[in-house]
């Protein structure tokens, strides 16, 4: 297990928007290049609002995203059991559920997997008194693979609380 922690001068809200919007998570997380939804019930889509230059380096977000079934992208939040796949730079593609969210707490987990390769990926976002945020990673998994995918983590937590 690893828990890193990341500080930066963007509002808690804004990073928690780019958390719990998953097409928004390319604009931040360098290592996902796309996402692409198992189908989202249509009770399960909410309208929300990520912030315009929201991505990172003041990037607009993006304004669509394959696989919610012709969902505008700002209406699929994460939520308990949503699954999909994401697409990196390079193969293979990842598979992923969510499993637990709490929007109040602004705090949210998921498993990962890759063949056998399985991680449980717990985040979180905390207010800082600066008016910044903290955000935070918990990653278990298999030594090997936390040691490869750190680096990449800790430079995706930057970029979110930019």
């Amino acid at each position: 297990m690893l828990f890193l922690d990341v500080s930066g001068p963007a509002p808690p809200q804004v990073c928690w928007e780019r958390y719990a919007v998953p097409a928004a998570w390319p604009t931040w997380a360098p290592q996902i290049h796309t996402v692409t939804l198992a189908d989202v019930p249509v009770g399960m889509r909410r309208r929300t609002a990520v912030p315009v230059g929201s991505g990172a380096g003041g990037a607009p977000s993006p304004p669509g995203w394959p696989g919610a079934r012709g969902a505008p992208a700002t209406e699929v939040r994460i939520f308990p059991g949503l699954r999909g796949r994401i697409r990196g730079l390079f193969p293979p593609t990842v598979r992923f559920v969510i499993t637990a969210v709490d929007e109040t707490d602004r705090t949210w987990s998921w498993q990962v997997g890759v063949g056998p390769l399985r991680l449980e990926l717990d985040h979180g976002v905390d207010a800082c008194l600066d008016g910044g945020t903290s955000a935070w990673l918990r990653i278990t998994a298999p030594a090997l693979a936390i040691r490869a995918y750190a680096p990449i983590a800790r430079a995706a937590l930057r970029r979110l609380v930019r």
